[in-house]
């Protein structure tokens, strides 16, 4: 499980990757921006928090708040 920072979602501008953890965070769910898998909720037992992602296929971790506080610091 390694956590995908801002440079490696391979998005052209800021609204890009805003959008994509829009569709995140309204539960819509989102190709991985790695390898293109579909991503799942990292915590679906739980139910606590639909912030955190995680890709089936490479193991990566999209933790949605980590990324906006990047995108916040630039």
């Amino acid at each position: 499980m390694e956590k995908i920072t801002l440079k490696e979602l391979k998005m052209d501008s800021r609204n890009d990757v805003l959008a994509f953890l829009k569709k995140l965070w309204h539960g819509e769910g989102a190709p991985c921006p790695i390898c293109g898998s579909e991503l799942e909720l990292l915590h679906k037992k739980a139910k606590k928090s639909d912030c955190d992602w995680q890709c089936s296929q490479c193991g990566k971790v999209i933790r949605t708040l980590d990324l906006l506080n990047e995108i916040n610091e630039q």
